[in-house]
């Protein structure tokens, strides 16, 4: 699978609904309550493509996934037990694959991607957090190195606080 990333501008922010409308609808159906109406919206991802930080997979031209890297973190994330609490950290957000493309390896690419684009920025450290009632995500991230470092309490319940040192 031929896959190509490039930041997200405002003529993408249909697709970019419609792919989260999409994601939320196939979690809701596999009994995962994480994302809903109330978020992400539709603001997220304007502010998102604004600033410059959400970013599009694509796969034979089409958006195969979308995810966000900033240096923005909710409260609950500095009351953590961080193993490299002096490394330069960036924070995934909202990482999603649409429902047809999933278990193709997609977010694994997407996750490597974000490593080498965060290292050649000078991050040493990637933080994110998921919803403990996504065992697909846990696994991945797990796999991929991550450590859960605490959790946090949000609207949907209990969040899982990750780190990967780069």
């Amino acid at each position: 699978m031929n896959l190509t990333f490039r930041k997200a501008t405002i003529d993408d922010l249909f697709e970019i609904q419609t792919l989260y409308k999409n994601v939320v609808a196939h979690m809701q159906s596999s009994g995962i309550d994480q994302w809903d109406e109330v978020y992400p919206t539709k603001d997220d991802f304007i502010q998102d493509i604004a600033r410059g930080e959400m970013t599009l997979c694509l796969s034979d031209g089409k958006v195969a996934a979308a995810f966000t890297v900033n240096t923005c973190a909710d409260e609950e994330y500095f009351h953590n037990d961080w193993q490299y609490p002096d490394a330069k950290w960036c924070v995934v957000h909202r990482l999603c694959v649409s429902p047809h493309l999933q278990h193709s390896g997609i977010a694994t690419q997407v996750m490597e991607y974000v490593e080498k684009t965060a290292l050649s920025e000078g991050f040493e450290a990637i933080h994110l957090d998921t919803f403990s009632g996504n065992p697909k995500a846990l696994a991945l991230y797990h796999k991929l190195g991550f450590a859960d470092v605490g959790e946090a309490y949000w609207r949907k319940g209990r969040f899982i606080i990750m780190e990967k040192k780069l």
